[in-house]
């Protein structure tokens, strides 16, 4: 192989390095942002909680067809034209007005995100020979997990320093260097022409989407309203008939079939909890620091480092267990962890200590650390080679699902109690009348942002300790159902996934 060519691999790798890192980076730069987006665009909770399910759900109804569309049409092609797309719509977010502006800003970043992913990985790996790309792909997921590890610190300077539209705007000049890039060392691209299941992603994204918006609308609409229950139905109704008509399809775009496997199932079922826990768990933490707390969003992103970290720092640590022990081991003992680290945050919480939730973050990164990898090889082995394409499409759309489904119904519940708490603080104190509740829902962050000056919704100062007290038990309930829900998906991991060593486990290839 001649030099230039080799050289021009590498330069490959780099750009597909920061495409990677691009994408994610910009989930965990919005999150320790979203406090400072629901003030300066007067958003409500449920506002909020679309800022991040917009985009995981186009992300896991499209990042199947975006694949497929790149063996089809050329992943270089569709490559460029989701960063294009990511980068427009960052820049539209940037200059939101109203919460709908930035939910469809968001809408359309996760848009184009699934068209960047599948086609970026794709062309990494025909760039290597197989000898080599064992190494390169180790090289970018390395390079782009630490740049995603440091991400909120990077959301919560951009924050301080300049203003919440600042962490859309880093996404320009990155966007703009990889599609130089691709365009002055285009890569080699291959096309196979074969029939593209059109229709079956905006089904999934209509059955995802509709199911997350009613669960993140029962605090308004109520638990058995007519809307609630219409909209609800009618979207699972959509999602049963995708399944069935995928799993009657020869040609499917998420083949179902998959789940048959015992142990693919558990796998991508714990990846899911573990998904659902770990952005709601965030979101979270994030609003609870700087809305109870007082702290900046530089501190915020700091205080959730260890979310992201131990993740990287214990990832060769699950594999390792993996390779020894098989699956149960690593992912029963991080899956411990998780459900370990989210009660004590939801015990301690009370506290308004901000050391108590560092040890339970750590906890948390380290659990979803030892669990991930191991989860995604023992979905990977145990697919029969000939299908793993597919596997890759099941394991990433229900992956995504989780974490919105997280953000829906953890947010639904912390809404849901925090203004349970706050109407009755309201009629107990009797200065403030009852149609002001939104107004005071909103108005709590803005108080301690500040400084403890007269509060937006003129709600009285000597009212401040118990309008903290009233979300933190919000923030301590959606807390204990997670780690519910951990624990009860750990214990049925624990009976699903494969007892075999991985070596006696691995398909066929």
């Amino acid at each position: 192989m001649r030099r230039r060519d080799a050289d021009h691999r590498w330069w490959v790798l780099c750009t597909m390095i920061a495409v990677r890192a691009m994408v994610g980076i910009d989930a965990l730069v919005v999150l320790v942002a979203l406090p400072a987006m629901q003030r300066g665009l007067d958003a409500s909770g449920t506002d909020v909680q679309w800022f991040v399910s917009a985009f995981l759900i186009p992300y896991a109804g499209f990042v199947a067809l975006g694949g497929r569309i790149g063996d089809s049409f050329g992943h270089v092609r569709f490559l460029r034209m989701g960063i294009v797309l990511f980068i427009a719509a960052s820049v539209a977010g940037a200059f939101a007005e109203s919460p709908g502006w930035l939910i469809t800003a968001r809408a359309c970043q996760g848009a184009g995100a699934a068209f960047v992913r599948p086609n970026a990985e794709t062309v990494l790996a025909s760039q290597f020979e197989r000898r080599e790309r064992g190494r390169a792909v180790g090289i970018a997921s390395s390079a782009s997990t630490l740049a995603v590890g440091l991400a909120p610190l990077l959301g919560g300077l951009l924050t301080t320093t300049a203003s919440w539209r600042a962490v859309f705007f880093v996404n320009l000049p990155l966007g703009l260097v990889c599609l130089a890039a691709l365009h002055v060392l285009p890569p080699a691209d291959h096309a196979e022409r074969t029939p593209v299941p059109w229709s079956s992603a905006p089904l999934l994204v209509l059955g995802m989407g509709g199911t997350v918006f009613a669960v993140s609308a029962l605090p308004e609409w109520g638990i058995g309203s007519a809307a609630t229950l219409g909209v609800l139905c009618g979207s699972l109704a959509v999602a049963l008939v995708t399944v069935v008509r995928e799993l009657r399809s020869e040609n499917p775009l998420i083949d179902f079939r998959l789940f048959a496997l015992r142990s693919f199932g558990g796998s991508v079922g714990m990846l899911a909890t573990l998904r659902f826990s770990a952005i709601g768990f965030q979101v979270l933490t994030v609003l609870w620091v700087q809305d109870v707390l007082g702290l900046s969003a530089v501190e915020a992103g700091l205080l959730v480092l260890p979310l992201s970290l131990p993740v990287i720092l214990c990832g060769p640590l699950g594999g390792l267990l993996y390779d020894r022990a098989g699956p149960r081991t690593p992912v029963v003992l991080g899956g411990a962890l998780v459900f370990a680290g989210t009660l004590c945050a939801a015990l301690t919480v009370r506290l308004e200590s901000s050391e108590w939730l560092i040890g339970c973050c750590a906890t948390n990164g380290v659990g979803v650390g030892l669990a991930v990898a191991p989860l995604f090889t023992e979905a990977f082995n145990v697919t029969p080679a000939a299908l793993r394409g597919q596997a890759e499409g099941v394991v990433q759309t229900t992956r995504e699902l989780g974490g919105a489904l997280g953000i829906a119904v953890l947010g639904a519940v912390f809404v849901h109690v925090r203004r349970t708490n706050l109407a009755g603080l309201i009629e107990q104190d009797g200065r403030i009348p009852m149609s002001r509740l939104p107004l005071v829902e909103r108005s709590v962050g803005q108080f301690v942002a500040l400084d403890r000056q007269r509060l937006p919704a003129g709600v009285p100062a000597d009212l401040l300790p118990d309008l903290k007290a009233a979300v933190t038990q919000a923030v301590a309930a959606a807390f204990f159902v997670a780690s519910s829900v951990v624990l009860v998906a750990s214990v049925v991991s624990a009976f699903l996934l494969s007892r075999a060593e991985p070596e006696k486990n691995t398909a066929a290839d």
